[in-house]
């Protein structure tokens, strides 16, 4: 264990599907024969695991080192649960910025096909103050104003990630889109120093309580890949160990700044 053993407390039931295993089954899950996990470039692909859901764990961690990792969190809109990790990561002392790789901010609206749509440079105290004119009842009811309170607590407004050329150790995604267009971006960029930066997705549902969950795994994620000896050797048998406690898929990716 790299990082004080994690610890299951509420297992939830295990189901047999594809690329399960089934209730009887309390094996281990092993690469294919023939293949291991490894490290890629960006460029050459990624990797994927898939395991049983399983449930929350306990994970004993020391202090925050002197010297952070660099931390970035990155949804669609920069809005949910880019910033709940933001905020949890901020206050165990990470190095931290959030971001939304989408070309407009969305909300949701009164219905599913009538969400409000900002622009990035719109600030969430606006966006805030605009949804309470616009209805503040339903906007209160479903912790829309909630999170953009909490929200304009943290920073201004939501960032683009394409648009930021800080460098950073660690990037963590929620969903699939969202990792496939950071990767496609670093992909695009010149390279000039060759330092590497680890890009991993996480999938988070988009709704408040998930949002809160994920930012959770996320934070305990980033303090165990802090306390590591060596990160570059360390990683992937870490990845597996967080895949297989929380029965979440993880991609991770290699790219260079």
């Amino acid at each position: 264990m790299v990082c004080g053993g994690l610890r299951p407390l509420t297992p939830a039931p295990r189901l047999a599907a594809a690329g399960r295993r089934g209730p009887g089954d309390t094996s281990r899950h092993r690469p294919p024969p023939g293949s291991r996990r490894h490290f890629v470039r960006a460029a050459a692909g990624t990797e994927r695991v898939s395991v049983p859901r399983g449930g929350s764990w306990a994970l004993p961690c020391a202090a925050m080192p002197s010297s952070p990792l660099r931390v970035a969190v990155v949804c669609s809109s920069n809005q949910n649960r880019s910033m709940e990790a933001h905020n949890i990561l901020s206050k165990r002392g990470f190095s931290v910025r959030s971001f939304g790789t989408g070309t407009h901010v969305k909300l949701p609206g009164p219905a599913p096909d009538k969400p409000n749509v900002y622009d990035f440079k719109t600030t969430y105290d606006q966006m805030y103050n605009d949804l309470l004119r616009k209805d503040k009842e339903l906007y209160t009811q479903n912790g829309i104003l909630h999170m953009l309170d909490r929200n304009k607590r943290i920073k201004p407004r939501p960032e683009r990630f394409q648009n930021c050329k800080d460098v950073f150790d660690l990037i963590l995604t929620c969903e699939e889109r969202v990792y496939d267009q950071v990767v496609e971006d670093l992909n695009s960029r010149e390279q000039e120093t060759c330092q590497p930066v680890h890009v991993i997705n996480v999938d988070i549902q988009d709704n408040h309580e998930e949002a809160t969950l994920g930012a959770f795994l996320i934070c305990e994620l980033c303090q165990c890949i802090q306390h590591t000896e060596d990160m570059e050797n360390e990683i992937d048998e870490l990845l597996q160990e967080f895949e297989e406690k929380s029965g979440r898929t993880f991609l991770h990716t290699v790219c260079f700044y």
